[in-house]
């Protein structure tokens, strides 16, 4: 079995100069759909923190 995966950089989503920009409620609600049965820890950094901490500069999810 593979893992089928693609990554996106949320900090696009956030920036209002990017063509992707869709703004945090939008992204919220993109994000929404997430899980990862293999590591809910992933999961809840994702859909709880992930957000606020890329646009603090925390991190680069």
């Amino acid at each position: 079995m593979s893992d089928k995966y693609f990554t996106i950089n949320i900090r696009e989503y956030l920036d209002k100069d990017e063509p992707t920009y869709i703004g945090e409620e939008s992204l919220y609600d993109l994000l929404s759909d997430f899980s990862c049965p293999k590591n809910h820890d992933v999961e809840y950094f994702l859909l709880h923190n992930a957000i606020e901490f890329t646009k603090k500069d925390q991190s680069i999810t």
